[in-house]
């Protein structure tokens, strides 16, 4: 933590403010005008098709030149030496388990270096739920380890996730094998069916990570560390995620004059959204609901949101099911 008398001396220089803000902007800009960045952009955007195996090929062609990397994190830890109020101009990734900073970001790529902390894998594992869950992030990931820590890790796979996946046919994953980490190894996995898990570490693991996000499966998973069993699933899509939290907003807000701006959100292509935006749809307006949720029982090409739509029309539309059918409606 920075000084209380330096602080109160820096916000009080509007001067020294101003030279600190031009420091970050001058490290930004070389930032992102370098070679590095520029070749890495080009090479993304000349793709002829956005698959997987190409936009890895570009994360391991921006990875080689480490010297570069290595220049230019460099400059900014000078800035820091000589301005403790510099910040260097890139995002901060972190979790429980690893901390770090975003070096490269766009929609079919995310680069980050980053550390996992031998005292935050222990506290991790020392934690009250214990090392509880296996991971499958759904994306493919590069890992290139600089230091690996004398780290042990565990591989595992688990049955692939794919547009269909239902969670009844999840399964359980199953361990492959575990074995140390080496400095400069490099572990690619397929994250809709592959996962690894860091066992031990006697000093802090430094690596690149790479997330390729074409041909990403729709969710990532997790798996109970104990029983192996499937336990829950979540969104890799950025844009599905906002969509249903802005959909939620509008039903909450009751805004009836935006039900033809959520049908259309219907129309999602992860099964996921299309049910949770039909779900708060029901609740906003269930007559504007009702001739979408019954094409979903029949058109639906997910089958738990098929079976999830007729459970739900036939417990809240019975009545208007039968009068469809010129059924007498039961009391």
């Amino acid at each position: 933590m920075i000084a209380g008398a330096a602080l109160a001396a820096w916000l009080s220089d509007r001067e020294a403010q101003q030279r600190s803000r031009d420091a970050v902007d001058a490290v930004s800009l070389t930032w992102a005008r370098h070679p590095l960045m520029t070749a890495l952009e080009t090479r993304l955007a000349a793709l002829p098709e956005r698959s997987a195996a190409a936009v890895l090929d570009a994360a391991r062609a921006f990875l080689d030149r480490e010297a570069d990397i290595a220049a230019l994190l460099g400059a900014m830890i000078e800035g820091s030496k000589a301005d403790p109020f510099f910040r260097p101009p890139l995002h901060p990734v972190s979790s429980d388990v690893q901390a770090g900073l975003l070096l490269f970001h766009n929609g079919d790529l995310s680069i980050s270096l980053g550390v996992s902390g031998v005292d935050m894998l222990a506290a991790k594992k020392a934690g009250p739920r214990g090392a509880s869950s296996i991971s499958f992030t759904g994306i493919t990931g590069l890992f290139r380890f600089v230091k690996a820590g004398d780290a042990t890790l565990s591989f595992w796979e688990a049955p692939p996730i794919g547009d269909a996946f239902v969670a009844a046919q999840a399964g359980r994953c199953r361990l492959v094998e575990r074995r140390k980490l080496v400095d400069g190894e490099e572990i690619v996995l397929d994250g809709r069916r592959q996962s690894f898990v860091i066992e031990h570490a006697a000093s802090d693991i430094l690596y690149f990570h790479a997330m390729v996000r074409p041909e990403a499966a729709p969710l990532s998973a997790e798996y109970d560390s104990r029983t192996l069993a499937f336990v829950g699933a979540s969104s890799t899509d950025e844009t599905a995620s906002r969509i249903q939290m802005m959909v939620s907003l509008l039903r909450t807000m009751e805004r009836e004059d935006a039900v033809p701006l959520i049908e259309e959100a219907l129309a999602s292509p992860h099964f996921y959204t299309r049910w949770h935006v039909l779900r708060e749809l029901l609740a906003l307006d269930a007559d504007a609901a009702y001739p979408h949720l019954r094409r979903m029982t029949e058109a639906d090409p997910h089958p738990e949101v098929r079976a999830a739509a007729r459970q739900t029309l036939d417990l809240f539309f019975a009545g208007e099911e039968q009068a469809r059918k010129g059924e007498p409606c039961r009391a």
